[in-house]
């Protein structure tokens, strides 16, 4: 046992704290500005195209950065450099072959469901979910190689020029034209990946050999990932396949995307600790969870409250911020941020697992998590529209977060 002391990144985690303030600050034009300009039932449309463009990206890449983090940050050097550019080829042609069978699935949907769905709208849809899921890849070899700054900067960059993009395209064409800048904002965030790491890539040599156990890890995070999108963007989809209504379909989308927003803060802060954990595990197991665990902690301090303002203040903030067409998403937003406050736990589970090589607790949480979020769906949607999507979301973040937790005791 060693006496070193495994501190906390601090340079890395200023940066993940700036980043998340520029997110917030374009999280919150895109929730208060856009569906002002859409109005309540476009932006119905428009949520659900950006939660399928946006849950797709995500669903592929959820995993990599664990992935990422466990394979590179021990290594330095060339070795370093031959290893991420084994990993991005090989990850991205796997991703690559998912999107080609989504890519089946919407066109056969297309042409079987002939009127249901615009073509036009699947196909900026699906070059949305493609450029996205490129973006994710190469976000996640920036946080690999412990380049925080584009990996911070990812999600800020895409969600402003979703929100200019949109604003300026859909007086001009509709519908159509706000969808078309989910695709905008996924390109820019991949023109930034590109950037921010094709010096780490230039000179890499080819054929270098992944770690023992790497791929597996990652297949199974793949299909946590899959699984985890179900819970956490699958709140608005059910709502308008459960035929609810676009006005109830708004409703939920916001209080998801609200309470999506302050999850992913919290899971991607973690995820910048997790590299300085990494390392350190092999020394000193305990100190290295620590840092996980501190991280966490802190972020508990913050969101928990935070939570519970919002809840509290929800009727008048939708209906002064959005409008009196949005105040009947109050009980939906307050069931969200329920789930929200959840998300300190729910992300320590997941990164302790990528920190143990436990990727089996996280599938298993996943799927405990969607089983539960279909199952609450099935029962809530139809009665309570809205507040029984958030409710859905709610059952399926807490079952996933008890059932990793169990995974991970199980095998400690």
């Amino acid at each position: 046992m060693t006496d070193r002391v495994v501190t906390l990144p601090r340079g890395a985690l200023a940066t993940s704290a700036a980043g998340k303030a520029l997110e917030a600050l374009t999280l919150a034009a895109l929730v208060l500005l856009v569906p002002r300009a859409l109005g309540a039932a476009d932006y119905g449309g428009f949520a659900v195209a950006l939660a399928v463009a946006t849950g797709i990206a995500t669903a592929t890449g959820i995993g990599g950065p664990s992935l990422f983090a466990r394979v590179l940050a021990p290594l330095d050097g060339r070795g370093r450099q031959d290893v991420a550019r084994a990993l991005v080829l090989r990850i991205g042609r796997t991703r690559a072959s998912l999107l080609c069978g989504l890519a089946f699935a919407a066109a056969a949907g297309t042409w079987l469901a002939p009127g249901d769905v615009a073509p036009g709208q699947v196909a900026l849809v699906g070059a949305a979910a493609v450029l996205g899921t490129a973006a994710t890849l190469f976000s996640q070899l920036a946080l690999g190689l412990e380049r925080s700054a584009a990996w911070t900067l990812r999600y800020p960059l895409e969600n402003a020029v979703i929100v200019v993009a949109a604003l300026a395209l859909y007086p001009v064409a509709g519908l159509d034209g706000a969808i078309a800048a989910v695709a905008l904002g996924a390109a820019a965030a991949l023109v930034l990946g590109i950037a921010g790491t094709r010096d780490a890539l230039r000179g890499a040599r080819a054929g270098a050999d992944l770690p023992a156990g790497a791929l597996r890890f990652a297949r199974l995070q793949a299909g946590a990932g899959g699984l985890t999108q179900v819970v956490h963007r699958g709140a608005a989809p059910a709502c308008a396949l459960a035929g609810a209504g676009a006005v109830a379909t708004a409703h939920v989308a916001i209080a998801a995307g609200v309470a999506l927003a302050i999850t992913y803060a919290v899971l991607l802060t973690l995820l910048v600790a997790l590299p300085a954990a990494m390392r350190a595990h092999a020394q000193d197991r305990m100190r290295a969870e620590a840092v996980l665990q501190r991280t966490a902690l802190l972020c508990a301090a913050v969101v928990v409250p935070v939570c519970g303002g919002l809840a509290l203040a929800a009727e008048p903030l939708l209906a002064g911020a959005l409008g009196e067409d949005f105040r009947g998403a109050a009980d939906a937003l307050r069931i969200a941020l329920a789930a929200a406050a959840l998300a300190p736990l729910w992300a320590l589970a997941n990164q302790l697992a990528a920190l143990r090589g436990r990727a089996e607790a996280t599938l298993e949480g996943a799927a405990a998590g969607a089983l539960a979020f279909a199952c609450a769906a099935a029962a809530l949607i139809g009665p309570h529209e809205a507040a029984g999507a958030a409710g859905a979301m709610l059952a399926g973040v807490a079952a996933m977060t008890a059932a990793t937790f169990a995974g991970l005791r199980v095998r400690a």
